[in-house]
């Protein structure tokens, strides 16, 4: 049977796949391994034998080409192969057997120490990210103003050194500082005065039912002295009633005010359907291009000085009336155009942050995401 050479070639065949199959594995394991295979494949042959012996005895004496001796022959396969199998299989020793546990147990001691770490570095996260609660039974904390952003958005230092953006509630100034949106009337007007009134100084900030809004400012009403900023906004037509609830401690008192500077016709109430309880129609604004001259009406009053002079140079009347409005709406625009900021620290420090896409002094890089809003 050896000496044929279709044996042989098989037997080379067999040998060079197993070179390929286990190459990088022991000789011992290997060998274990061609056993286990040896005693699993005798027994398909084992029963094609039983169908037809003489498949499977392809050599010797005819008459002994029997299915007894198929069984025979993959019986004693089977047994001499699992016996060889048992033998070479590797054994775990105890030692090593503990050595396992030993590693398996490190293992698992790591990984929870891990990830016990990993969920109070996360908690910690959180916890810094998430700003402190600021209410106390008194419903009012003082603090002191670092810089003014538009009409009723200003910077505070609290009492353990950190700075917050605090957001006037119930009360809303037209826009300085949008995305989208150019100045609207009466917005940089409202800015100056809540600098003036505000800036350096140490004010009084009063909670209503919510402590902030979803950008993580402070809302808040705001005291210097006895007198309360928002209503001085709305006082002055720089602010109208704006209503989120639940924060509506005192709309009614707010609309009373308003009501007054409504009559009055005081700044924002002087562009007629400007302002409306869902904020400022720049369309009526459009419409009124005209009208934002209205705040350059004292610019005529130092020609009232000229009068004495009527007599004398009537023509100078005619061409300095002319000349004011002309130069006076160009002088605003010409020292916001060469606004430049190196980097927000920059811009935090002059208190334009966050700064909008169209203001002056945005760039790109202030912009990192994109959004339109840089330094946030």
């Amino acid at each position: 049977m050896l000496r044929s050479k279709k044996f042989l070639i098989s037997l080379s065949i067999i040998a060079l796949i197993e070179i390929l199959i286990f190459t990088g594995i022991s000789f011992r394991d290997a060998i274990a391994i061609n056993f286990f295979l040896i005693s699993f494949v005798a027994i398909p042959i084992w029963i094609i034998g039983l169908i037809k012996p003489s498949l499977i005895i392809r050599w010797g004496d005819p008459t002994k080409k029997t299915r007894k001796a198929v069984t025979t022959y993959s019986l004693i396969t089977i047994a001499i192969s699992l016996i060889l199998f048992v033998v070479t299989i590797p054994k775990v020793t105890t030692v090593e057997q503990g050595n396992s546990v030993a590693k398996e147990k490190i293992v698992e001691n790591v990984n929870k120490t891990e990830s016990t770490e990993k969920v109070s570095t996360s908690v910690d996260t959180k916890q810094n990210i998430e700003p402190a609660s600021l209410m106390s039974s008194a419903e009012t904390i003082e603090v002191q103003v670092i810089s003014v952003t538009d009409g009723d958005t200003f910077t505070v230092k609290l009492q353990d050194g950190t700075s917050e953006k605090v957001r006037l509630i119930l009360i809303d100034t037209p826009e300085t500082k949008h995305p989208s949106k150019p100045v609207q009337p009466f917005g940089l007007e409202a800015s100056a005065y809540t600098a003036e009134i505000l800036t350096g100084k140490t004010v009084k900030l009063e909670f209503d039912v919510s402590e902030r809004d979803k950008y993580g400012r402070i809302l808040a009403y705001a005291y210097v002295g006895d007198k309360m900023v928002n209503e001085m906004l709305l006082e002055k037509g720089l602010a109208r009633v704006a209503v989120y609830q639940p924060d509506v401690k005192y709309v009614d008192q707010f609309r009373e005010i308003q009501k007054k500077a409504q009559s009055a016709k005081l700044g924002i109430w002087s562009i007629e359907d400007y302002a409306t309880d869902k904020g400022y129609d720049d369309t009526v604004v459009a419409k009124v291009s005209t009208q934002p001259t209205a705040t350059v009406k004292p610019s005529p009053k130092p020609v009232a000085t000229l009068k004495p002079v009527e007599t004398k140079k009537p023509a100078a009347q005619t061409k300095k009336p002319t000349a004011a409005p002309t130069k006076k709406p160009t002088a605003t625009p010409q020292p916001v155009q060469d606004v430049y900021y190196k980097n927000c620290s920059a811009v935090r420090a002059a208190g334009a942050d966050p700064i909008y896409a169209g203001d002056p002094g945005y760039s790109r890089k202030l912009d990192r995401d994109g959004d339109g809003i840089g330094c946030e």
